[in-house]
């Protein structure tokens, strides 16, 4: 019995012998190629075998890191955070290697420089590149762009193929609304009650976190100088970004790099609320006296500022309200 069962498995060895190395792993079969041809139609360049990860578009450029994640909030309102990458080249050229670079969506950041030119006397010297992200007013999400480097040269046997960095750009719009509930001026528990009655609001936009825009002067300061936005702890506020109704169509109003709302705002946040504790004055600057004695006060012997927030201009800086009396909260999206 063993004798029969040896036999058809010899035989299948046998035929199966001239074609072990037809494989995608293997540079010289006819699967490697077809691999190849396969692999570029569905916009992959690479793939996986048992001796590791082989590169079907090999490419003489090498960079310090094929990804990276770049946000519009950073230095203004039209430009975000920078991100640097360095670029050499894997072997020393015969000629001059160009490198052209240019971004897929030129909406979402840019590149700088966009030539690199690499000689035999320097090819193995790293070259930097800074990827910037294009602060906008639209909310549009997390997207996905690529930073594409094209080299070119009169030595045919370097591989020329372009090389990519993968690149995503944070969105920094956010929503600002109103607490659904009303609260007294010490009925919210401080900063941090505050907090988790925003975050935890039907308002709130899924998968976000929220804030309550209020202050104690401690674990909470928007500023300590009117309108500068020094000395910030904690607050809930990012620079250069746009605040919307949580509609994502009504513009509020956007910061600066202080951090701070800029009045006039475009829109009132709301048409009828009367107000919104904040325990703040004009300036975004923290009043001791009047915040309802750190926000445990529920006598309206005691009193706390507030957010007018029917107003666009200076009024929205309120006067100061009995904490006994229920109050909704002003929240962001952080």
């Amino acid at each position: 019995m063993f004798r029969f069962l040896c036999l058809p498995f010899f035989v299948l060895v046998l035929s199966c012998s001239d074609k072990s190395m037809n494989n995608a792993c293997d540079i010289n079969s006819d699967s490697y190629l077809e691999s190849t041809i396969l692999f570029n139609l569905l916009g992959n360049g690479k793939g996986y075998c048992s001796t590791g990860m082989i590169e079907f578009f090999p490419t003489v450029i090498s960079l310090s890191s094929k990804s990276g994640v770049v946000s519009e909030e950073g230095g203004s309102l039209l430009f975000g955070s920078p991100l640097d990458f360095t670029v050499s080249l894997k072997e020393k050229p015969e000629t001059q290697v160009q490198i052209q670079l240019v971004v897929s969506d030129p909406i979402s950041a840019r590149v700088s420089p966009t030539t690199l030119i690499f000689e035999a006397d320097n090819w193995s010297v790293a070259q930097n590149i800074q990827v910037t992200g294009v602060n906008d007013s639209i909310f549009n999400g997390t997207r996905k762009f690529r930073v594409i480097l094209s080299p070119s040269s009169e030595d045919k046997k370097l591989d020329l193929n372009p090389a990519e960095i993968q690149m995503e750009i944070l969105d920094n719009e956010k929503r600002l609304f109103l607490s659904s509930g009303t609260y007294q001026g010490g009925g919210f528990g401080g900063v941090a009650g505050a907090d988790a009655i925003c975050n935890s609001d039907p308002l709130c936009p899924h998968g976000s976190t929220c804030k309550a825009m209020i202050l104690n002067g401690t674990t909470r300061i928007a500023s300590v100088t009117a309108n500068l936005g020094d000395g910030q702890v904690n607050w809930v506020l990012h620079p250069n970004a746009h605040y919307y109704l949580t509609g994502g169509s009504t513009l509020i109003s956007n910061t600066n790099n202080t951090s701070l709302l800029q009045i006039p705002f475009s829109n009132a946040i709301h048409s009828t609320n009367y107000g919104a504790w904040f325990g703040g004055t004009a300036g975004w600057v923290y009043d001791t006296n009047t915040s309802c004695f750190t926000w445990t006060s529920l006598v309206n012997n005691d009193s706390g500022l507030i957010f007018r927030t029917q107003e666009v201009n200076n009024l929205f800086f309120g006067t100061n309200y009995g904490c006994a009396n229920p109050l909704k909260l002003s929240c962001v999206e952080y």
